[in-house]
């Protein structure tokens, strides 16, 4: 906890925070809002440490008065403004959540992001850590579903919320919680604040006085009055921060039955004192509240608003504020605020990420809609564009247009939707641009020593942010085969093929250098007149080859040399782990298969999304982690997971074929275990359920890339051992899958011929259950081939339960819970 402009002691500012870490996921939520202030002060600190995914949320109002400045010229393009709007309410939590790969900050105070707030003001703030704050943080998560759920909140961009929970769940579970915590976070979206802090003071018995500061009170003093009387206060004391008035009706309080004492708390009176803070002293402990709740009926007694606070428990003899009792000045009611969207209108409007002549966006109203609506394109420098628009009923729209693409790299671009005497304004953001910040990163210098295999930590994470955002551009590129020169002359390739970029199998040695006079491109290249295409196509080259720094020396591994004098003991070396989470390999592959699982309306991108994660997951783990056992591992995992997402077609697929049926091999050609029946079981079982039926070896040879010496096999062997990937592919298939091994199980038993229990398929608890089973007098009644596609019982169609729906997609073998029959999944 720490004041901002409290003289007693010098408090960090904003600014520390900011500059403390390279930050790479920002959030900040406000009430009241100064772009000049956010872009001069806040957003270029975060620019410098790296960080390109800033979101700033505020309330409507806030947002409103941020379109008057017309010279912020980032909004849009390098960080997001998104309002919140409520109809009875305001948007007041005053959060800034600052997030990185190795840790997080949460700071929950009273100041808004403008001068004053951060500043200027006499402001309060609690800094939490992810370290020592666990249950803060499952609290914040908590909030921000609940924000997400409000069924009266006008939200026009979500997808901020589910990102910044999900965060802060992870933070939340390996997390612990310092001596003095858990704290707690309190906020009104379900209960009002005055009931939840009525709760929490119960458990420390009587409560003797409660002590607030606020900048804003009922001209009443109706919140406070119910406040003390939830709490059952003996007495109360209010904060008196002017010396010539006070918003606060302390001669109304005379009449209530608690006393009101005036006592001045020891800040810079001469600054506007806008901290929020709530003390409970009780006869077993004392609470302390802050945050952005002012002691108003809206903020306190009501559901109205959407606030944000921290109580935690203090020492009783820690004297946090030095109060001196007074006579309180003269009564001066505040002003009122406007609270709630009430008849005013805002929009919220995005350029198309890949599609510049695409615009869409919400007319935030509470009003109806209806009539013919304009709309009206506006550039801080005069240039504009107009034309119709369409509104559907919850207020989107989507305009299509040619003219848009000029507009979508202007900055300060605004929109305005007209309609009879109604005028709502709005800011425009650029997807495209707000998704490349990686790729700003991703330089010139940076590919070229990932080229050159000379590339440094920093190069590698640009790579992983950009691939990370961006994959679904270059997914023709990671689709192009590899072309066995043995056959097919060089610079040769099929009509068919003629716009594909395609990799020769002599270049991926791990030894082959990437010469400029030889790309290695057949036919046309990718994206004409692009060469930042050209230099990805390169650097796929290199990956593939798993080329060696060239700084390193052959026979020591893949991994960076490290120089006798700057040797590290063993305790203080990063693993394999951490360093893959501190270049962002984690956060790629997540961020991989949520393209994955959001391809339901083009599974045609899925093959090469696939193909992108393991030619990356890789590369890394063989070279720059130099993790040989972790690579095999995740080759075997890859082909699991990736089975099970295949269609039909997809040994047409040829680079996503070559990579399946030569990962088979090489994981039963390496893999220790690659004796043991049940591993090859596993690797044909998932050969089959990628091919959804039987493969014969001629198919499965035409897509092996059968050279030991390149790829993933030189790599992974590292020249120690012979590796017949043909007889290791051999084996794999001349092994029963699964299926086959229970679909003769059943053929068997019509025959009345007993069926041998060593099977690997019998070899688990539910397989020694289904092959007692099996040999008993009237099996067939016991025991059905299970309906395709159906996760449930095949007698009584009871779905199975997670733990055994599990046990029937590994196993095959669905046990039914209720009727005890066996459900045996024999389709490919």
């Amino acid at each position: 906890m720490f004041f901002l402009a409290k003289d007693d002691f010098k408090a960090p500012s904003i600014a520390d925070f900011l500059s403390s870490d390279q930050w790479t996921h920002a959030l900040f939520t406000t009430y009241a809002l100064s772009l000049s202030y956010f872009e001069s002060e806040l957003l270029r600190l975060l620019l410098q440490q790296g960080c390109d995914d800033t979101w700033l949320v505020c309330d409507a109002q806030g947002y409103r008065s941020s379109l008057l400045e017309r010279r912020s010229m980032r909004v849009g393009q390098e960080y997001r403004i998104v309002p919140v709007a409520l109809p009875n309410g305001v948007f007041h939590p005053k959060v800034i959540y600052l997030a990185n790969d190795e840790r997080q900050l949460l700071l929950i105070g009273s100041g808004n992001v403008t001068f004053g707030g951060h500043g200027k003001n006499t402001e309060v703030f609690e800094a939490l850590s992810s370290e020592q704050h666990a249950s803060v943080f499952a609290d914040f998560s908590a909030f921000l579903e609940a924000l997400g759920t409000h069924p009266e909140a006008r939200i026009p961009n979500r997808s901020w919320i589910d990102d910044f929970a999900q965060r802060a769940l992870q933070a939340a579970t390996p997390g612990v919680s310092a001596k003095d915590a858990p704290l707690k976070l309190i906020h009104p979206i379900d209960r009002t604040a005055i009931e939840q802090l009525s709760e929490e003071t119960a458990d420390f018995g009587d409560c003797q006085e409660v002590r607030i500061v606020s900048p804003y009170y009922d001209p009443d003093g109706e919140a406070v009055q119910k406040l003390m009387s939830s709490v059952g206060a003996v007495q109360g004391v209010v904060a008196v921060t002017g010396d010539k008035e006070t918003p606060f009706p302390f001669d109304n309080a005379k009449t209530w039955p608690s006393p009101i004492i005036a006592k001045k708390p020891e800040t810079e009176v001469k600054r506007f004192v806008h901290a929020k803070w709530i003390e409970f002293d009780c006869s077993a402990g004392r609470l302390l509240f802050t945050g952005s709740f002012n002691a108003t009926r809206k903020a306190l007694a009501t559901n109205d608003n959407v606030e944000l606070g921290v109580l935690r428990r203090v020492e009783s003899d820690d004297q946090l504020l030095n109060w001196t009792q007074c006579e309180p000045p003269a009564f001066e009611p505040n002003e009122r605020f406007p609270s709630g969207l009430g008849n005013n209108e805002i929009v919220h409007a995005c350029f198309d990420r890949h599609d510049p002549q695409k615009l869409s966006g919400q007319l935030i109203t509470l009003r109806e809609l209806d009539g013919k609506w304009q709309y009206r394109l506006t550039q801080a420098d005069g240039l504009s564009h107009e034309g119709a628009v369409d509104l559907e009923l919850d207020g989107t729209f989507e305009i299509h247009d040619p003219d848009l693409e000029p507009f979508s790299e202007l900055p300060a671009l605004q929109i305005v939707l007209l309609c009879d005497d109604r005028e709502a304004r709005g800011w425009v953001h650029n997807e495209l641009l707000l998704n490349v910040g990686a790729r700003r990163r991703l330089t010139a210098g940076a590919l070229s020593r990932l080229m050159r295999r000379d590339g440094s930590d920093d190069d590698i994470q640009a790579l992983l942010d950009y691939l990370s955002i961006s994959a679904d551009r270059h997914l023709r590129l990671f689709s192009s085969p590899i072309v066995d020169t043995n056959n097919q002359a060089k610079g040769s390739c099929d009509q068919s093929d003629a716009v594909l970029v395609r990799v020769r199998l002599d270049e991926l040695s791990p030894t082959s250098e990437l010469h400029d006079d030889h790309i290695g491109f057949s036919g046309d290249k990718l994206g004409v007149g692009d060469q930042f295409d050209d230099a990805l196509a390169r650097v796929r080259r290199m990956i593939l080859g798993h080329g060696r720094s060239k700084s390193t020396a052959s026979n020591e591994g893949l991994g960076s040399a490290i120089l006798a004098e700057d040797e590290v003991s063993d305790s203080d070396r990063q693993t394999s782990e951490q360093i893959a989470y501190t270049l962002g390999l984690k956060d790629f592959e997540v961020a991989i298969d949520q393209m994955i699982a959001e391809c339901d309306d083009q599974p045609e991108n899925i093959p090469g999304l696939c193909i992108l994660e393991l030619e990356v997951g890789m590369w890394m783990r063989l070279h720059r982690l130099d993790d040989i056992d972790g690579a095999l591992e995740y080759l075997g995992d890859w082909l699991h997971r990736t089975s099970y997402l295949s269609a039909p077609d997809w040994l047409d697929e040829r680079m996503l074929a070559q990579h399946f049926v030569t990962g088979t091999a090489i994981c039963a050609g390496l893999d220790r275990s690659s004796e043991n029946t049940s591993q090859l079981v596993r690797l044909h079982d998932d050969l089959e359920r990628f091919a959804k039926g039987s493969v014969s070896l001629e198919e499965a040879r035409k897509n092996l890339i059968n050279d030991p010496t390149v790829g993933f096999a030189g790599a992974l062997s590292r020249g120690t051992a012979t590796l017949d990937l043909a007889r290791s592919l051999d084996k794999v298939l001349a092994t029963r899958t699964r299926r086959q091994q229970l679909a003769e199980a059943l053929e068997l038993r019509d025959l009345e011929v007993t069926v041998p229990e060593s099977w690997p398929v019998f070899s688990s608890t539910t397989g020694q259950t289904l092959y007692k089973s099996l040999n008993r007098a009237g099996w067939e009644k016991r025991i059905k081939q299970a309906i395709p596609e159906f996760a449930a019982c095949s007698f009584c169609y009871a779905k199975f339960p997670k733990q055994e729906e599990a046990v029937f997609t590994s196993e095959r073998i669905g046990l039914c819970v209720q009727c005890k029959k066996f459900s045996l999944d024999l389709n490919p």
